[in-house]
């Protein structure tokens, strides 16, 4: 009489999404695959299923032409799994052979009573089944050595979870080189991530990707779910970039916080902000000669967005600063807008109010208008405006010609501390910069364009996404 087998050993055949972000895109995709809405509705039919058409798929790939377009496929799968037998330079061009080997990465666990059962490095399930860096995405180079656990030949994951690591190239946003994948604790915002891209690789096998349309960067994709799903419950997002090319692999982490949504929300309620944005992406958005796009404004928005783990840089206030570095070619509306966009800005990311800077606004306003010709003296600020100490000695400046001619300036000394020397005295010191043109434009002063001067771009539809997905969006349009 045979014995039952303990619950403990019986393979794993249930799919998890679990927090390691490759296994975890791949569950997604194995979810779309199947066409049904959660992992948990994923049984062993689903997965014979998924497993059937990502072999048909891989050994497609591997005996097609290598001059044509859908060899692309094979390209992304050498990218991930340089090491495996349908991605080696001298694999066997024959299907049946192929299909033998990959089908067998995706087979149950073999029935083997001698065999010895290990949780999966994964979601933890019961498996035989050992597999090393040549199935796996971005483990370990050829140079790497000793670096699987003591006495193991390779690590252990069941049926679902490696299934999964061959299903995420579906739903990642895909280079010939690299992949990129999105962790989120927004269920929604996964599935839409995961859709567009299932979509464009779907594409990618048929033509190529130079035969698929120019489309959203993983950044612009991310941020429209999170608009579409994250503004009632906040929620930050994380983008994992890999290569592991047999070379020297490496991973690229950027992640928005929550404070993202929030600015989100608040930008499509500030009328005067938002037009900001859309000027700003406007100006960032590079045509070639050609007439083709090849900077999309909104594409580098998104990026910034993203802000790198290792990063101390804020894209976005950097890019405000560079394209109002000359205000003599900025409408007196842009400049206004750019002021609402830079103040919202700093207080949904950073927490920083500008309110206080008002008294420092007038002291300056004051000052250079004290001349006939302002601009002398507005060139003059410009040069200390992004320096601590550059700038106190403009102010203590001002402060005294003021006081010689006769005028009462305005007290500034409740915010120079955290203006000058404060750790967020950089923000403070750009948004004064805003401030200050705009308060200029609004006393006439002659430094820029006219204020009669039509705002820059056209009409903005209040309802429309601020990160739209479609590539053929007003930003292409250029300047």
């Amino acid at each position: 009489m045979t014995r039952p087998a303990a619950a403990d050993s019986i393979p794993n055949s249930r799919l998890a999404l679990t927090e390691h972000p490759l296994q975890r895109a791949g569950a997604r995709a194995i979810v779309a695959l199947a066409d049904v809405t959660e992992a948990d509705r994923i049984d062993a039919d689903a997965l014979d299923r998924v497993a059937a058409r990502i072999v048909g798929d891989v050994v497609e790939a591997a005996v097609t032409d290598r001059n044509s377009a859908a060899y692309d496929w094979w390209k992304i799968l050498f990218a991930m799994y340089p090491n495996a037998k349908p991605t080696h330079a001298k694999r066997s061009q024959n299907r049946a052979e192929l299909a033998s080997e990959v089908g067998s990465y995706f087979a149950p666990d073999p029935v083997d009573d001698a065999a010895v059962s290990r949780p999966c490095a994964f979601c933890g399930g019961t498996t035989t089944v050992l597999w090393a860096k040549s199935t796996l995405p971005m483990f370990d180079t050829t140079k790497a050595l000793n670096t699987l656990p003591p006495s193991l030949a390779g690590w252990p994951v069941c049926r679902p979870c490696r299934l999964a690591m061959w299903a995420m190239p579906y739903g990642a946003s895909l280079t010939l080189g690299s992949a990129t994948v999105l962790s989120c604790d927004n269920a929604e915002i996964e599935r839409d991530f995961t859709a567009v891209n299932l979509d464009r690789s779907r594409k990618i096998r048929q033509v190529g990707v130079d035969g698929v349309p120019a489309t959203a960067t993983p950044e612009r994709v991310a941020l429209h779910a999170l608009e579409r799903h994250a503004l009632d419950r906040p929620v930050a997002a994380t983008l994992w970039s890999f290569k592991n090319d047999n070379q020297e692999p490496w991973l690229r982490v950027s992640e928005t916080r929550i404070a993202v949504v929030s600015f989100l929300y608040a930008l499509r309620r500030d009328g005067e902000a938002r037009a900001g944005w859309m000027t700003l992406r406007r100006r960032l958005t590079k045509k070639g000669r050609d007439g083709s796009t090849v900077q999309n404004g909104l594409d580098i928005l998104a990026r910034a967005l993203f802000a790198s783990a290792n990063s101390r840089t804020d894209r976005i206030l950097y890019y405000l600063s560079e394209q109002a570095g000359d205000l003599s070619r900025i409408p007196a509306s842009t400049i206004r807008h750019w002021r609402a966009l830079h103040a919202l800005y700093l207080k949904e990311m950073h927490g920083v109010d500008g309110a206080d800077l008002q008294p420092v606004t007038t002291l300056l306003a004051d000052w250079i208008t004290q001349e006939k010709n302002p601009r002398g003296r507005f060139n003059e600020y410009c040069r200390a405006a992004g320096r601590g100490y550059s700038l106190q000695r403009l102010l203590m400046q001002a402060t005294a010609r003021l006081f010689l001619d006769g005028r009462q300036p305005a007290d500034i000394t409740r915010v120079t501390e955290r203006l000058l020397h404060g750790p967020q005295g950089y923000q403070l010191r750009g948004q004064l910069f805003f401030e200050v043109a705009a308060e200029l434009v609004r006393r006439q002063a002659a430094i820029g364009q006219k204020s009669g001067d039509e705002p820059e771009g056209g009409e903005d539809d209040p309802d429309a996404p601020l990160i739209p997905l479609d590539a053929n969006d007003p930003d292409d349009e250029g300047e």
